[in-house]
């Protein structure tokens, strides 16, 4: 199984707020697709807080992808529980939108 990892420190360091900011990292998601089983996003456990940021990252996959096709993918991990259910509303609010 091929596996990809983004780490958000590492790649953004503390530029985590803006659209901008977010579109690194949809980008890299974006990169990585075709050739991952699995993308593991790592948060380390940093606030983001940012619904921009959030939006543009993530939420905009729900153009691109299934529900299913997402979950099995993308794995979120170290991610604080106020990020999680931020970007897990994003992600709704963009499905319902379709």
């Amino acid at each position: 199984m091929q596996e990809e990892h983004i780490n958000i420190a590492e790649v953004c360091k503390s530029n985590t707020v803006t659209r901008d900011h977010g579109k690194v990292i949809h980008d890299l998601i974006a990169e990585k697709w075709n050739s991952a089983d699995v993308i593991k996003i790592d948060f380390n456990n940093i606030l983001i807080a940012s619904v921009s940021f959030l939006d543009e990252a993530f939420g905009n996959l729900a153009e691109d992808y299934t529900p299913e096709q997402i979950s099995r993918k993308l794995k979120l991990v170290n991610i604080k529980d106020f990020d999680r259910n931020l970007a897990n509303n994003i992600y709704r609010s963009r499905l319902s939108q379709k």
